[in-house]
Parts: structure tokens; C-alpha cells; sequence
């Protein structure tokens, strides 16, 4: 059955927040409806579980069912453990008082630890939802690059990792391949949602140092193989999502980057099923194309810094 779920979007990373929201709750229900009533506001209407959404999610602040009033929230919050935020997009306002909607509840109010909480979000209008913040918890800090066994200066930061494995909306059980691994900052979030993970690199270097990443989190994965991205030894995946290597902190090893993503697009077609998705972060100079094999879904913008920003292409395998 339909409900109606609410996101509150970072603001952070120009439209990716969005995409990654929409990626979610299709890849749950791909029946889901979108609507954007406001700025950094979210509306949608599905079958996913917005709590299983929200404890998947990067780029967003609260995930949670849309309520009309407090009057429909506090069925939802009789007996439990709650507490109140409000946050105010447009400022300048009064702050809400926590007394007008939770004041008559049936429930324990828990500042420090609840287990849900009724977020209002004010800012062109009003938006009120049930939330559960403790499962939004990621420990993202816990997983940079420099806590890690194994460290290299191209290694991308574990919420950008994991907005690339949502946009590939791969779910629980799926096979999920990447093919420039790396250190295994992908494989390692798409590892941590419960997909089955195959990971490859060209370098033995990477594949050693991704694996013992992996096991100091202990996370399992199908397999990580020494192998280049035309040639892989894969048979079949659900989803892909991949950090093209662009020649500064990632070697090409002497190849074009426009090469390298024009070869492996008709190895990733053999093994991608049909409908499958694929995500890559590549240069914006170097466009992706989908050729005959797959359709370009979106492209979203990413600026790292001056001189350098990414552009993460979706693809959707024919």
C-alpha cells in the first residue's frame, strides 16, 4: 500500500541529493512518485519504507512518513520514546515550540537517545513527518580514507560512496560490481546495505590493499580479482557504479580516460542485466557514451575543486 514519505535533502553536492533520494525509493517500489513542494524538500509517494530508505541514505538530514498534523503523528508515536526538531530552511523565524506538538502526546519524551522523533521542516511551507534519526546514524568518520588498513590519495570519502552504490539502486542480494575498485571505498558501502559484492582492479596493489580493507570492516564479498575492466571475469551483475580513473590521483597507466570508459562499456553490456544500472564518476571533459548498449539516464555535476570537477553519469542497460 501507497504512503506518503518525506526527504529532507542535505543541500550539500548540487542535484545529486535529489537523485540519490528518488534512486532509493525506486529501487524499493519503482512504481514511486516524486514531488518537490520546496526547496530541499522531498514528497514522495511509494510502498518503500521510508525507514529503510533513511538507513541507507547519504546525502539527506531526515527520511520519514509525511503526517498531516500532530493529531495523525501521535498514533504513530503513542508509547514510544520521541523527541522534537524543527528545522528552518528560510530563518529569520521564531523558533517552533516543541509544546505545540508533542506537548500532548502519549509517549516518553528522550532527548538523548529516542527511538523516533516528529521533525517539522519549515521553510516556504510546513512539512511534518515521523522520523528515526538513530538509524540515519552512518559513521561515515569511522570509514574515511585514513581510518582505513590501506590508504591511497585517490580513495573517495564513504558518503560519496555511498550516493554512487544508491544511484545504481541496487538492493539487498543483489550482485553489484565494480571495476575500478581501487581501494574499495565503492565495494565497501555497497557491501555495508547488503548487496553481493565483486570488486576488480588492474593494479595488485589496489586489489590487496581493497581486500584488507574489507576484512578490517568485516564486510564479505563475492570475490576481488586482478583483472582490466574489457576483460572481466565476470558472468552477470545487477548493478555497477564505478570512480573512473582520470590521471591525477588515479593512474590510467598511460591510457586516455575517453579510452578506458570506451572500453569498458561493451565489457560492462555483457555482463549487466538487462534494466540494470550502471553509475560513473568520471571526468567532465570525457563524456560517457552509452553507445548502442545502454541509455543515458542522468548526469549530475560534481566540483571537487578548481580545476577538477566529476561528472557522474547513470546508465540504464537496454
Amino acid at each position: 500500500m501507497k504512503s506518503k514519505a518525506l526527504v529532507l535533502l542535505s543541500g550539500e553536492a548540487g542535484t545529486i541529493p535529489a537523485a540519490e533520494a528518488k534512486s532509493l525509493f525506486a529501487a524499493y517500489d519503482p512504481a514511486s512518485g516524486f514531488m518537490s513542494p520546496a526547496r530541499r524538500v522531498l514528497v514522495v509517494e511509494s510502498e518503500a519504507d521510508p525507514f529503510r530508505v533513511g538507513g541507507r541514505i547519504a546525502f539527506a538530514r531526515r527520511v520519514g512518513i509525511l503526517v498531516s498534523g500532530a493529531s495523525e503523528a501521535a498514533e504513530l508515536l503513542e508509547g514510544r520514546r520521541v523527541r522534537f526538531r524543527s528545522f528552518d530552511l528560510a530563518g529569520g523565524r521564531k523558533p517552533a515550540d516543541p509544546e505545540e506538538y508533542i506537548g500532548g502526546l502519549r509517549a516518553t519524551i528522550d532527548l538523548r537517545s529516542p527511538e523516533l522523533e516528529l521533525t517539522l521542516v519549515r521553510g516556504e511551507r510546513e512539512f511534518l513527518a515521523v522520523t528515526s534519526p538513530g538509524t540515519m546514524v552512518q559513521g561515515w568518520s569511522l570509514r574515511r580514507p585514513r581510518q582505513r588498513p590501506f590508504f591511497h590519495p585517490a580513495a573517495i570519502f564513504p558518503k560519496l560512496s555511498r550516493a554512487l552504490v544508491n544511484l545504481s539502486r541496487c538492493v539487498e542480494g543483489d550482485v553489484f560490481l565494480d571495476p575500478f575498485a581501487g581501494t574499495g571505498s565503492i565495494p565497501l558501502e555497497a557491501a555495508m546495505v547488503g548487496c553481493r559484492v565483486v570488486a576488480a582492479d588492474v593494479a595488485e596493489k589496489m586489489v590487496r590493499g581493497a581486500l584488507s580493507n574489507m576484512h578490517h570492516f568485516n564486510q564479505e564479498w563475492l570475490g576481488v580479482v586482478r583483472a582490466d575492466s574489457g576483460r572481466l571475469p565476470v558472468t552477470e551483475a545487477d548493478a555497477v557504479a564505478t570512480d573512473v580513473p582520470y590521471g591525477r590521483a588515479s593512474s590510467t597507466r598511460g591510457h586516455d580516460p575517453k579510452e578506458i570508459i570506451a572500453r569498458a562499456l561493451p565489457a560492462l553490456a555483457t555482463v549487466v542485466r538487462p534494466g540494470g544500472t550502471v553509475v560513473l564518476m568520471h571526468q567532465k571533459e570525457v563524456a560517457a557514451d552509452p553507445g548502442r548498449d545502454f541509455v543515458l539516464v542522468e548526469e549530475h555535476d560534481l566540483h571537487v575543486h578548481k580545476r577538477l570537477t566529476r561528472t557522474i553519469s547513470v546508465l540504464r542497460r537496454r
